[in-house]
């Protein structure tokens, strides 16, 4: 007889059978077609999918809380699975779509990565994570659909955790989209901004930035922060940027920042902070998928500390934010 260690261990193993049988229903567009119950032969017909196959996958997605089967043969999403809906809050439909395809596919050369050291994705893909968003716009789409949904839960609490009124220019350095900036520059109307990103990233920020009403009070800027960042600012935010990088190319990162910033400025780095003390899952996990996926890493105080000193800044305090995520904020040395 199994114990219950044995039971959840198994449940660690078969884990990627949820994660792909989520996938899959996002893929074929059956979420959005579970809004309202309906049978699964019509399902199938309308996705060009098996019937059989797909009535055993939507028992299956019974079994998580995904879909739930209100009468035989008969399902429609629970309060869960609404979550997967095309355009709901959170960006979890494309999340599972990166998951099931490039992620999944990195993921399943791990055991070389840890033999080598070298980033799995690059030898899947023969070329970086970033490079390969840059050569497919729709994969792209994609992940900033899934990246600007997440933060959508965390840039709200950045404005309740740090006070941007005595700022007067701030600089989003590598902003994506503007939802960061967008937020902070319509809390603080006497404010003005500069959101910085590569040229393919920043064509979307027109409309967010609109959205927030702030568009007449913030700067796009195309370019590379390894090799400048715009000057004149006296704060620089980096959200959940040096953790796509390995030492050497994060310190590049912070050189350009500190060489553009005022002597008097502040500089902003929203990441998660690992202690030495047993973290929550996720936030090791993630620190494993940072590696996985693009060579970066999550890192300790002592970490960000070493970093912001070889790179000329001195560390002021980590305010958190949630959970194991803080606000680094460091001043020019």
């Amino acid at each position: 007889m199994e114990t219950r260690n044995e039971f959840e261990l198994i449940k660690m193993i078969a884990a990627p059978w949820i994660s792909q049988s989520i996938y899959a229903v996002v893929k074929l567009g059956v979420i959005d077609l579970l809004v309202d119950a309906t049978d699964y032969q019509a399902l199938a017909q309308k996705v060009n999918a098996n019937p059989e196959v797909l009535y055993r996958l939507l028992q299956g997605l019974v079994s998580v809380g995904i879909v739930s089967e209100i009468r035989l043969g008969t399902f429609v999403l629970t309060e869960m699975g609404s979550l997967l809906l095309s355009g709901a809050a959170g960006g979890l439909s494309s999340l599972a779509l990166l998951w099931g395809e490039e992620f999944y596919q990195a993921w399943g050369n791990v055991l070389e990565t840890v033999q080598t050291g070298n980033t799995a994705f690059d030898r899947v893909y023969n070329t970086n994570l970033f490079q390969y968003l840059h050569s497919k716009p729709e994969v792209a789409r994609t992940f900033n659909d899934a990246m600007t949904g997440l933060a959508a839960f965390l840039y709200p609490k950045v404005l309740t955790t740090y006070d941007f009124s005595s700022c007067k220019r701030l600089v989003d350095v590598g902003g994506g989209c503007g939802t960061l900036i967008g937020l902070i520059l319509a809390a603080n109307p006497s404010l003005k901004g500069v959101l910085f990103d590569q040229p393919d990233v920043v064509t979307q920020a027109n409309t967010v930035l609109s959205a927030y009403g702030v568009l007449d009070r913030c700067d796009i800027v195309a370019g590379d922060f390894f090799e400048t960042v715009p000057a004149g600012g006296d704060t620089y935010v980096l959200s959940n940027i040096i953790h796509d990088w390995d030492n050497d190319r994060s310190l590049s990162i912070l050189n350009n920042c500190r060489r553009a910033i005022d002597e008097q400025g502040r500089l902003l780095l929203v990441e998660m902070v690992l202690s030495n003390q047993q973290e929550p899952t996720l936030a090791r996990m993630t620190d494993l998928n940072m590696l996985v996926l693009t060579g970066g890493r999550e890192r300790t105080q002592e970490d960000f500390t070493s970093l912001l000193s070889r790179s000329g800044f001195a560390l002021k305090r980590f305010l958190p934010v949630e959970q194991v995520t803080c606000i680094v904020e460091a001043v020019p040395n």
